[in-house]
């Protein structure tokens, strides 16, 4: 959890670099760029990562070291192949891409620009569910590190070097800072790889495995499902970037304010919601394994007990998050992005996403019991309602922009109800209200009642944002912590949990 909120902190500084120099519509072009890159990249891996976790896992609580190498083997000559054959896929169709469904010429650069990383990133995520399976998080994490510190100084150089460039130009900068940064973290995976490979391989022993063909169907079986749910999810923000530019275009919006307004969505306020789920991949991570193995062992009271101390502490530290978004929406948005007007969009969406935190901790509980089919379902049907929504702002465009943030949030809301009816339907959850819904509120409610009134008495003394915001947010959260350990809402048993 710690390398993702160091990466989450360079990414942000980053970003309020950029916003700076190519503006909400620079933004917004690279970001409807981006879904169609991670489109690509889900194709490329077909779930293959998290089946290559929760396999390594299983095996591994067997003893069966051969197996875990060769499944790992497998999968990576599957995904070598296919990272090629989507490069030059993507690279021949861009210009399509660009001027048939993303409908902004100007991407095509983009498009090109960020071709490449699709290679480094597909192989990398194969290596990352490799160590996740065998309980090591201390690759992806250093791994993650020297990708952002790469890509981050790579795009500071070009866009200086692009400062008098056209708007597109700038944006490509932004896409081969991607590629340099996948193609660096890729290369410091690979390293530790064959650091650690020595020691798996005296583990193993020369006993019978499955055959070749019978290995590839397995993790093809479960990773294939995996695939389509995280394509619904890619689709999601695809749809989005295609979508609601378009629809604000038909509702009387320019081609560059229909532009800006995304930038500022996705490029703003969907980056600060995001922010918390530095807690939920870090539980995810260890989540599917742990489930995976407890599920091998047939210990259901095991996978129930991991289930819904996940849930709780996603709870807690998503509500705080909500929380401290929904009450100074307007000073966060102007201290990071110099874009005060993002946190009218921000505050609409800050108290739903505590469903989007909840989503993807139910997601991994799914694919830890094996059915990651429900998740694609589920997230279908999400989507389909989303889309009927944004699809009816040309009926009400008084609502606009705000219409099609509802429709976002309530996404956030049908999905995550759905996983845990998924979930409950398997491993009956118990959900004690004091614990995970009385102590949460009662906590909030103190930074509710403490966090504006610091913020302003320290504004007023300092006249500075950034103190005023830093010390505000800080002691109103730790009189929440507080008072959860006081109540034994959370423990130091929980801490330990939410380490890499």
């Amino acid at each position: 959890m710690i390398a993702g909120f160091f990466n989450r902190v360079l990414g942000f500084i980053l970003r309020m670099i950029l916003v700076r120099v190519i503006g909400d519509e620079g933004l917004g072009l690279f970001q409807m760029v981006f879904p169609v890159f991670i489109t690509c990249s889900i194709i490329t891996t077909m779930g293959l990562p998290v089946a290559i976790s929760k396999f390594t896992s299983q095996e591994m609580a067997n003893n069966k070291y051969q197996t875990v190498l060769k499944n790992f083997k497998l999968a990576l000559s599957i995904v070598i192949v296919s990272s090629i054959v989507m490069v030059f896929v993507f690279t021949n169709n861009a210009e399509f891409i660009a001027n048939n469904l993303l409908n902004d010429p100007r991407t095509h650069s983009i498009l090109l620009a960020v071709a490449p990383a699709l290679f480094f990133v597909s192989i990398s995520s194969i290596l990352r569910g490799f160590f996740q399976g065998l309980r090591i998080m201390t690759p992806t994490a250093l791994s993650q590190i020297i990708e952002q510190i790469s890509r981050m100084f790579v795009t500071l150089f070009v866009l200086y070097k692009l400062l008098d460039a056209p708007l597109q130009f700038q944006a490509t900068g932004v896409a081969m800072g991607v590629t340099v940064g996948e193609a660096v973290g890729f290369l410091t995976l690979l390293i530790i790889f064959f650091f650690y490979l020595p020691e798996i391989r005296k583990k193993q022993q020369q006993t019978a495995t499955k055959t070749n063909f019978t290995l590839v169907k397995k993790l093809l079986k479960f990773g294939v499902p995996i695939t389509l749910g995280r394509l619904v999810a890619s689709l999601m923000y695809s749809v989005e970037a295609v979508a609601i530019p378009g629809k604000l275009q038909e509702i009387g919006y320019s081609i560059s304010e229909a532009t800006s307004l995304y930038g500022q969505l996705s490029g703003m306020v969907l980056q600060l919601i995001y922010l918390p789920t530095i807690i939920t991949v870090a539980l995810m991570s260890n989540l599917v394994p742990a489930i995976s193995e407890s599920i091998a062992q047939n210990n259901h009271q095991a996978v129930r007990r991991k289930s819904q101390e996940a849930i709780r502490l996603t709870l807690y530290l998503g509500w705080l998050a909500v929380i401290i978004l929904f009450l100074v929406p307007h000073e966060i948005t102007d201290l990071i992005f110099n874009y005060p007007q993002a946190g009218d969009y921000l505050k609409l969406l800050a108290i739903p996403a505590i469903f989007m935190y909840l989503s993807q901790i139910f997601a991994g509980i799914i694919q830890g019991l094996g059915t990651p089919n429900l998740v694609v379902r589920n997230s279908i049907v999400g989507l389909a309602v989303e889309l009927a929504i944004i699809q009816s702002v040309t009926l009400v465009p008084q609502l606009g922009f705000n219409l099609m943030i509802l429709a976002i949030a309530i996404r956030y809301v049908i999905i995550s109800l759905l996983h845990y009816r998924s979930i409950n339907q398997r491993v009956k959850l118990q959900i004690p209200v004091i614990n995970l819904i009385l102590k949460p509120i009662l906590a909030s409610s103190l930074v509710v009642a403490i966090l504006p009134q610091v913020y302003k008495l320290i504004h007023y003394m300092s006249n500075n944002d950034l103190i005023s915001l830093a010390v505000s947010i800080t002691l109103s959260s730790s009189f929440y912590f507080t008072f959860l350990v006081l109540t034994n809402g959370i423990t130091k048993e929980d801490l330990e949990r939410l380490k890499p």
